[in-house]
Formats: structure tokens, sequence, C-alpha cells
């Protein structure tokens, strides 16, 4: 289930929700494939990611770890996201269930993603900052 977040009724968004919900599937899609070309185009130069054990990376490293297989999702099951645009500046929010490996470590877990992302008229939406952590099973 995809939707927009609350933007204020009186605003006029040059950027509305639905672009950067599809800049949300893209990436996913493009993480998923091993998509470097993709990725680099969805990912902002000076990306700040976050992986669930703390570890942060920027742009660079996360290609470099797909290319590599250091990391290789091979499922990735949406199951929830929601986006919220103010001007140039989107956040979107994605409950998931990804399934792969890390560093040679098997991993399966139900996972938000919390997306800071830009739009810049020459590239687009991009990530600036990517947080993963584990969802409580409960909730």
């Amino acid at each position: 289930m995809e939707q927009s977040g609350c933007v204020p009724q009186q605003r006029t968004d040059e950027f509305p929700a639905a672009e950067l919900l599809a800049a949300e599937r893209r990436l996913r899609h493009a993480v998923r494939a091993g998509d470097l070309a993709g990725l680099r185009g969805l990912f902002h130069p000076q990306l700040v990611s976050v992986r669930p054990d703390g570890r942060c990376h920027g742009a660079e490293h996360e290609a470099a770890a797909l290319d590599t297989g250091t990391l290789a999702v091979d499922v990735i099951e949406p199951e929830e996201t929601v986006a919220t645009v103010v001007g140039a500046t989107g956040v979107t929010r994605t409950v998931l269930f990804a399934q792969g490996h890390c560093d040679g470590v098997p991993f399966e877990a139900r996972v938000l993603c919390t997306r800071t992302w830009v739009h810049e008229e020459a590239t687009g939406w991009q990530v600036l900052a990517t947080r993963v952590g584990e969802v409580d099973p409960e909730a």
C-alpha cells in the first residue's frame, strides 16, 4: 500500500508525492537487481546510509557493496510506504520484508526504511539519507 503523507492544503507543491513514491520503487528495484547505474542516479553524492547495525556509509560504499556481492538483497517485499513532500524535500517511510546476505551473513527481516530525499532539476529525486532498522515482530 502506498500513500501520500500530510501536505498543507494551502500549498501547491512543485514536486508531488506520487513522483517520490515512484523514485522509492525504482530504488527498491535497483537494489534487488544490483543495478549500479540506477543506484548511482538515485543516490545523492552526499548520501549518508545507516544500516541496522549502526554502521554509516556513503553512496559509493553502498553501490560497491552491491557490485562486489558484499551486500545482496534477494527479496524485497514492501508492505506499506508513506511519502511526504514539502518543497524540494521528501521523506519516505517503508515497512518491508527483506532477505539476502551482508558480509557473508544471511539475513531475513521485516525492516523499516526511512529515507530523506532531495529534488534537483538536473537529477530528479535522490536519496540524501537513509536509515534501515528492524521492525518489532509484534508491531
